[in-house]
């Protein structure tokens, strides 16, 4: 997503926030409709990333602009996170959203990386946009296991007791 010359620092950091709540919130219902161990847990570890950057980019507007309110924009930066939190969507279509959310995510970042001129700043940025990528790495994987087997987010213990463990890249 190509972030807009015209917004402000304070109007960028909102669309951030806003955008980590969104993702949070979608990560929590997602994990609502599964019964398999490992994605409620991959899931969790993935509304736990959000939360924490939202922390992240509101530290920065508390220690930038402390005397100024922080406001958050009312439309979503990613149009089918408004449907896939209020309408009911197949888990397929929720992993969907989630991974345009990610992406829409690396990109914004990356492009706020290439316009700061905070070093420490792009530095950040950088490192969340990396993050994201993950983010949609791993929802990647599980949409996959979803789609070539419908019975994985179902099943409790999917690998029949077996729990494996990932080891590198």
């Amino acid at each position: 997503m190509a972030v807009d010359s015209g917004l402000t620092s304070l109007e960028v950091l909102g669309i951030a926030i806003q955008s980590e709540i969104e993702a949070a919130k979608l990560y929590e219902r997602m994990e609502k409709r599964v019964r398999n161990i490992d994605l409620k847990e991959k899931l969790e570890f993935l509304k736990g990333e959000e939360e924490k950057h939202r922390s992240i980019f509101e530290d920065i507007h508390r220690k930038r602009y402390p005397d100024v309110e922080l406001k958050l924009p009312e439309k979503s930066m990613v149009p089918m996170m408004d449907v896939a939190l209020t309408k009911e969507m197949t888990l397929k279509e929720l992993f969907e959203v989630a991974m345009k959310a990610e992406k829409i995510s690396e990109e914004f970042y990356t492009d706020l990386a290439r316009k700061s001129k905070d070093a420490s700043g792009t530095s950040m940025l950088n490192y969340l946009s990396g993050i994201e990528r993950g983010h949609y790495n791993l929802l990647k994987n599980e949409y996959d296991m979803v789609v070539t087997f419908p019975a994985y987010a179902e099943t409790e213990e999917f690998l029949m007791g077996e729990r494996l463990t990932h080891v590198g890249p």
